[in-house]
């Protein structure tokens, strides 16, 4: 899961409630606004709390997909829309030529 806030207090906040949490999630910040959690697949209760804990903190849960599916999926939509812009060339080229 992936918090982004709009400044370094709201994530220092987010990290501070994050540690005080009984079983608390491996997390790395990722730099001054963003914040990567690595948790559980089946512990659905600490998913919830760290979302809480993010929203709370004025931040926003960026994405939920396990780590490397997200990069996967934009980068999918990418190379889908520039085929598609490609395909488009090629048949305005073969129009112009007739």
């Amino acid at each position: 899961m992936r918090g982004l806030f709009g400044n370094e207090y709201a994530l220092e906040r987010a990290v501070d409630e994050i540690k005080k949490m009984d079983k608390a999630p491996e997390f790395a910040v990722l730099d001054r606004r963003n914040l990567k959690v690595v948790l559980s697949k089946n512990d659905l209760e600490t998913k919830m709390l760290v979302r809480n804990i993010i929203t709370i903190a004025h931040g926003f849960v960026e994405s939920d997909a396990p780590l490397g599916a997200f990069d996967k999926k934009k980068a999918e939509q990418k190379a889908k829309k520039l085929k598609a812009e490609e395909e488009k060339r090629k048949r305005e080229r073969a129009k112009a030529r007739h």
